[in-house]
Order: structure tokens, then sequence, then C-alpha cells
């Protein structure tokens, strides 16, 4: 049987780790506002750069446009690219303790891998524990191509742009022909979606521009407004995943805390039960042995 002693350090344990849950809820609480108002900024004006995007579309496919040659059209169709060398953006957290917010994208991330058997795989990876789960795979043709590590809560639009930057320079160096997306989509405090897409050639699918809409006349040209357009878009898009990564961690993070240090009242209550328990055969114990060794002495 467990002594008093040893109940109360571990019940004293349990209430401090019970402490140091509710205070990581508490800073993820206040962190999240802020990345929460973030994310709503940006959607709108990454998803209007979309919207513009599918209304040139016509314009930039005809087969005679000059867009044609530049390196940038391969974002619009990339058939020409090797089949055989693709790429993936893997957004995760820094640190644990968010639930299965990390888990579940590394399990994609994983099933990315071995479906893409022998080709050539360049990850581009958000996050210490994406970072480190790639490195620990021993898969031949796996390569970091680069990593973003403590950007987070404070993920900016100059980290976007940079990773755009890596995997613009990475589709023309090794001739990259799809680029992949895996991250955490923000829906609520309470859920967060996985999302695992195509990211390029871009899908216009999944983008609800205005219908026929063409014939446009472009002020200055449309090399330049193509120029100009391209890497604001990529680097918008990138910059919306990071903040929906972003307020996603948090709101994990948040519930999980908040489960955890439930839980951690739980065990402290049935500590003490068993204290009292305890306590209470040690005093029965005494009280018997007190009364027998008085029986003792009287006889």
């Amino acid at each position: 049987m467990e002594s008093l002693r040893d109940i109360r350090q571990e019940i004293k344990a349990i209430k401090s780790t019970k402490q140091m849950m509710l205070t990581m809820k508490m800073i993820s609480s206040a962190r999240i506002k802020k990345a929460q108002q973030q994310m709503e900024d940006g959607r709108p004006f990454a998803k209007k750069m979309a919207v513009m995007i599918d209304n040139l579309r016509k314009d930039i496919q005809n087969p005679s446009s000059e867009i044609h040659n530049l390196p940038a059209y391969r974002f619009f169709d990339n058939s020409s690219a090797d089949k055989n060398s693709v790429g993936l953006l893997l957004i995760t957290a820094d640190k644990g303790l968010c639930g299965a917010f990390n888990a579940v994208a590394l399990r994609a991330a994983l099933k990315w891998v071995r479906d893409n058997g022998d080709k050539e795989k360049y990850v581009f990876v958000v996050g210490k524990k994406g970072r480190d789960f790639m490195r620990r795979l021993k898969i031949p043709k796996l390569h970091i191509a680069g990593e973003l590590i403590g950007i987070f809560p404070r993920a900016s639009y100059a980290h976007a742009a940079m990773i755009k930057d890596t995997f613009a320079e990475l589709s023309q160096k090794y001739n990259i022909s799809t680029v992949d997306l895996i991250y955490n989509d923000f829906k609520s405090m309470a859920s967060q979606t996985l999302v695992s897409k195509r990211f390029l050639p871009f899908d216009f699918d999944e983008i609800s521009g205005e219908e026929d809409v063409s014939d446009f006349i472009f002020e200055p040209s449309m090399m330049e407004i193509f120029l100009t357009l391209i890497p604001r878009y990529l680097s918008s898009s990138i910059y919306r995943y990071l903040l929906e990564s972003q307020a996603a961690e948090l709101a994990a993070r948040m519930n999980a805390m908040e489960a955890a240090s439930k839980n951690a009242g739980e065990i402290a209550d049935n500590l003490s039960v068993k204290l009292n328990k305890v306590r209470q055969a040690t005093i029965t114990n005494e009280i018997t042995e007190i009364v027998s060794g008085a029986n003792a002495l009287n006889n």
C-alpha cells in the first residue's frame, strides 16, 4: 500500500500539471483572437486573387499568347514537366500538446510519400514537427527542399513569399510536374479539417470566377499584369494557408489543454479519495493495535 506521503506528492504533481495546462489554454485563448482576425482578413484577398486568375484564364491559355514562353506559365499548364519529379508543401506546428493536429497531417504526408513511390520527392516543411518527421523517414528519393521553423504564431506575408520563391526555383531547377499541399484548415473553435490537395498547377475547378468574362482590354499590358499577378497570387494563397494552420493549431491546443486539465482534475479527485481511504485505514489499524495492546495488558 502506498504511503500517505507518496499519495500527497502525487496529488501535488497532478495539480501542478493541471495548472500548467490551464496556463497553456489561457495563452492559446489570448492568441487565437488575433490569429482568427488575421485569417479572416486574409481570406477575401486570397479568394479575390483566385477569381482574377480564373477570369483571365481564357486569355492566358490562348495558344497565341506570349505568356506560354514564360517559366511562370508552368503554374497553369505543366504537361511538359518531368512526371517523375513532384513537390509537397507540408504545414505543421512547431510544438505538440495540440491533440491530433500534427498526427493527421503527418499521416497524410506519409501517405503522399508512399503514393509517389519511386518519384523524386521535394518537400518544403513548415513547422518543427513536420521537419523532424521528414528527417526520420529513411526513404529513397525524398528530399527536404526547404524548411521554416518557429514562425508561429507570428506567420507573415514575408514567410509566404519565401516559400513561393523556393518552389518557383525548384520547379525550374528540377522540372517539378506537380506540387501538393497538406495543412489543417480552421473551421471553428471546435473543428479543424485536414486539407490535402493539388496546389500547382492551378486547379481551376475549385476557383469560382465570374462566368463568361473575356475580351479584356489590358492596361498597361497583359504581360506586365501577368508577371505582377502570379507571384502575388501564389504568395497570398500560401499566406492564407499559414494563417489557417496557425489559427487551427491554437484552437486545437486550447481544446486539448482544456480536456487535459479536466482529466487532471478528475485524477486529483480520485487520488484525494484514495488518500482519505488510506488515512482511514491507517487510523483504523492504529486503533486496533492500541486496543489489542490494552487487552493484552489487562490480561
